[in-house]
């Protein structure tokens, strides 16, 4: 297989595994968002669009990346064979060894072929999508890496975040309250100092999800992405700010986040989110960029990622809700024998689903409580399940049934009030909302078969998967 650790390469993979698509003269607006999206519903293959209308060829938008676990295994170091609750185990698994990759410090490299300087930074020269019909404009950032270092710990960290266009020379970037790149910049607003920031625009794969995981505050996103790729990641030194930059990467933005006050952050929105609805225009909530320099390859490659309705997603399965299965676990939880989320970003979303073997009275209760309130459970969270070990969590059909036949309605519901709530949370009541950040309510449902007399309760009237899969090999069917 390619050298998967640049964009470039791990297009060359996607085409010898017959997984890319290339189109020309696709309109920018609205069309390249509606074929993500139809390519997402249908677990399509990568969409590599070219030749925009007004733009030089070469200059490309590639999208519908991470759709499937064929194609984001190899970019994870996972078997591309495995899927759904066998994938997210071994993602456990590799989440579990890490062992930080040190970054491999140069002086130039491929980022650097073009450059952009002070004025004659002009972010309308890149071809960038409208993704949603209702969005408030062109959103350079969707599958983006945002770069900055904490004044006060001096740590790099790497997140996504939703960059739009607000200007040639200025983008708004929309890091939510409680985000590490967000209580960076609080911590340079407090000292009156501009924050230094850099963000990619398209980058090696591993990069990317690295960027988007919900890593402990403590991780190097750049070294977690060697870890996946299994090489360092090539990193030089950014002119302006000093960040370090992905040296193989197709797009840098570099410049600062000015230490201005909520009144005078300028509108961003609407956007349209991963819960699968439009957050409202805001006003005095996200803080802008001034872009002084931009670096771009030969020929660029933008990656698009952006939010979509559920089902559809631009990741293939909630890869967060391995990160709620290790705190779990960490948390003194026995016998978790999986998580899953049905409606995710990076993080399991609002519909969360553990699997235990019980082993004590209080177990299922313990599970519920733990995941509302670990970092990876509680960000975007709503209804959190637990069901006996036998349901395929996975599956929705099976949740529902466990739900509608296990859970005792006045024992097995519980509400937990106030909990750090996303921003993207769609029913939350307009007085509710606030720039200071939100909370909302989580619902605890027990639909696991009553420990105390779990003995006692009716048997399931269906054969093993085992003895099924042993009589359908026998015969043939």
């Amino acid at each position: 297989m390619a050298d998967i650790t640049d964009m470039r390469g791990y297009i060359e993979a996607l085409e010898e595994m017959s997984e890319l698509r290339r189109l020309e003269g696709v309109d920018l607006n609205l069309e390249v968002g509606a074929l993500t999206e139809r390519g997402a519903e249908k677990e399509g293959p990568a969409l590599l669009f070219n030749k925009f209308n007004g733009f030089p060829g070469g200059f490309r938008v590639i999208s519908n990346v991470f759709r499937t676990c064929k194609r984001t295994g190899p970019a994870m170091g996972i078997s591309p064979d495995l899927s759904g609750i066998d994938y997210l185990y071994a993602w456990r698994k590799k989440l579990a060894a890490y062992k930080p990759v040190p970054v491999q410090q140069v002086e130039g490299g491929p980022i650097f072929e073009n450059q952009m300087a002070e004025h004659e930074v002009d972010l309308y020269k890149f071809p960038t999508p409208k993704w949603h019909d209702l969005d408030g404009g062109p959103y350079l950032g969707t599958g983006c890496g945002v770069i900055t270092k904490d004044p006060d710990t001096g740590k790099i960290n790497i997140g996504t975040y939703r960059v739009m266009v607000q200007d040639k020379n200025k983008v708004s970037v929309k890091m939510n309250m409680g985000k590490h790149g967000r209580l960076a910049f609080e911590r340079a607003r407090d000292a009156g100092k501009p924050l230094p920031i850099a963000i990619t625009l398209g980058q090696g794969p591993a990069v990317f999800l690295a960027a988007q995981m919900p890593l402990p505050p403590d991780v190097n996103e750049f070294e977690f992405a060697g870890y996946l790729q299994g090489s360092p990641v090539p990193v030089a030194r950014g002119a302006v700010t000093g960040l370090p930059i992905p040296a193989n990467a197709e797009i840098v933005l570099e410049g600062e986040l000015p230490p201005m006050k909520d009144e005078e952050m300028p509108k961003e929105g609407p956007f349209g989110e991963w819960p699968g609805y439009f957050t409202e225009e805001n006003v005095g909530e996200t803080p802008v960029m001034v872009v002084k320099r931009v670096y771009y390859r030969n020929d660029p490659i933008m990656l698009g990622a952006p939010p979509l309705k559920p089902p559809a997603s631009y990741l293939p399965i909630p890869l967060g809700a391995a990160t709620l299965w290790e705190q779990l676990e960490k948390a003194g939880i026995p016998e978790v024998k999986g998580v899953w989320g049905f409606v995710y970003g990076g993080q399991p979303g609002p519909f969360t689903v553990i699997a235990i073997k019980q082993r004590y009275a209080g177990h299922s209760k313990q599970a519920l409580l733990v995941a509302a309130g670990a970092r990876a459970g509680a960000y975007g969270g709503k209804f959190v399940v637990v069901v006996d070990d036998d349901i395929d969590i996975a599956n929705p059909a099976d949740v529902i049934w466990a739900i509608a036949t296990r859970c005792h309605v006045r024992e097995g519901l519980d509400v937990v009030k106030g909990v750090w709530a996303s921003v993207c949370e769609p029913a939350l009541p307009p007085e509710e909302r606030s720039p200071r950040g939100y909370t909302s309510d989580r619902v605890l449902i027990d639909a696991c078969r009553p420990y105390k007399w779990m003995d006692q309760f009716p048997a399931v009237n269906a054969f093993t998967k085992e003895f099924k899969d042993k009589i359908e090999s026998k015969w043939k069917i």
